[in-house]
């Protein structure tokens, strides 16, 4: 810390104004390190500080500066959880989310650092995610260990849903779950057992109509033809893990909501990737119950894809609902083509199954997966 005889300035974090800090030991936002150094602290954060890039040219910052998207990230979160700017005055006091008090937990996350998060899948580049959002609720005795990234994904994304980046953020952490249970490791507080859990959300700085333009995110159309595509919606998108961030937006912090629920709560599509982790995983095994769990069985016995790309095929089928707001009339009508090759005759070649009858039988992807099972064993 500079002499207090030297103030510091630096525009702050959560205003226009320029502030001059004398004494900065209770100040949360903004500490100088040293006279060539700008650290921004803000509420909430552990382990790391939050690093702005300076306006001044004569001042240095690293590692690992925060722009401006990610910098309107800590300040979008701060403000949306206290609106009136009651936020906690000390670093190591936690931010509060919720009806219930949840604690909210911030940490910058340098990239190619040994002790920064990172993921990967296949043979991909490793995935360091910008921040991670620590969420405590004692209430359920649950921790999410959530991480956010704000990256522009029309060309940050090259690979549309099959992008490392983005498997990594929607499949990768049942795998990191996956792998701790195997471990038999058990997260415990003041004697008591606590839910752990990973989740991850892509925050867009491309607009969405940038984004739905590009056939890369493109979609398989449940109400359409076989074969029919569709750019998704924005619902389509959250469930997805990817949310935007709109800056000239009026209301600016609103994507926060979605990326805290997105952090907290599961959708049917991390239900599926929750067992395609298990069904990548050789020591792991479950008896399928219902159309979703036997149609990934079956899926899993055809495929010879890698694991980015059989991931990336399953959101491409089940992230957009039909009319019904059902996610599963896709795989359902597929599954009903398939079972005419698998058509019960007689003995002699005649009084075999009517077409419309396998054409309308209640559960394709199960039956489907018995009559392959049972042809496998003749």
């Amino acid at each position: 810390m500079p002499p207090k005889t030297k103030p510091s300035v630096q525009e702050p974090l959560f205003g226009n104004k320029l502030l001059t800090c004398p004494g900065m030991e209770n100040i949360p936002l903004i500490v100088d390190s040293h006279v060539s150094a700008i650290e921004v602290l803000a509420p909430g954060s552990v382990y790391q500080p939050l690093l702005l890039d300076p306006r001044q040219e004569n001042v240095d910052v690293g590692p690992g500066k925060l722009d401006e998207h990610e910098e309107a990230f800590v300040r979008d979160l701060v403000r949306r959880l206290y609106p009136a700017g009651d936020h906690p005055k000390g670093d190591q006091t936690p931010l509060k989310w919720g009806p219930d008090g949840q604690q909210i937990w911030l940490k910058r996350n340098i990239e190619k650092r040994d002790e920064s998060f990172r993921l990967r899948v296949d043979d991909s580049d490793w995935f360091y995610p910008d921040f991670i959002v620590w969420i405590i609720d004692p209430a359920t005795r649950t921790q999410t260990f959530g991480f956010v990234d704000p990256k522009g994904l029309t060309i940050g994304a090259g690979g549309g849903w099959s992008d490392y980046k983005i498997v990594s953020t929607l499949y990768m952490p049942h795998v990191v779950e996956r792998q701790l249970a195997a471990t038999g490791q058990k997260v415990e507080f003041e004697g008591e057992e606590w839910t752990f859990r990973v989740r991850g959300v892509l925050v867009s700085t491309s607009s969405f109509a940038s984004l739905s333009a590009q056939a890369k995110f493109n979609v398989n159309d449940p109400d359409g033809a076989d074969g029919a595509r569709t750019a998704p919606s924005e619902e389509d998108f959250k469930r997805g893990r990817i949310v935007f961030q709109r800056p000239h937006a009026q209301d600016k912090g609103a994507y926060i909501d979605d990326v805290l629920r997105l952090l907290a709560e599961d959708s049917i599509i991390d239900d599926l990737l929750g067992l395609t982790a298990r069904l990548f995983d050789n020591q792991s095994y479950f008896i399928p119950s219902g159309e979703f769990e036997h149609d990934l069985l079956l899926r899993h016995e055809e495929s010879t894809q890698t694991e980015s790309a059989f991931v990336a095929a399953l959101v491409q089928d089940y992230l957009r609902p039909d009319a019904n707001g059902n996610h599963e009339n896709l795989a359902r009508r597929r599954r009903h083509n398939q079972l005419h090759d698998f058509a019960a005759t007689s003995k002699w070649g005649f009084g075999g199954e009517s077409s419309a009858a396998l054409h309308n039988h209640p559960t394709p992807c199960e039956e489907l997966w018995k009559r392959k099972k049972q042809a496998a064993t003749k």
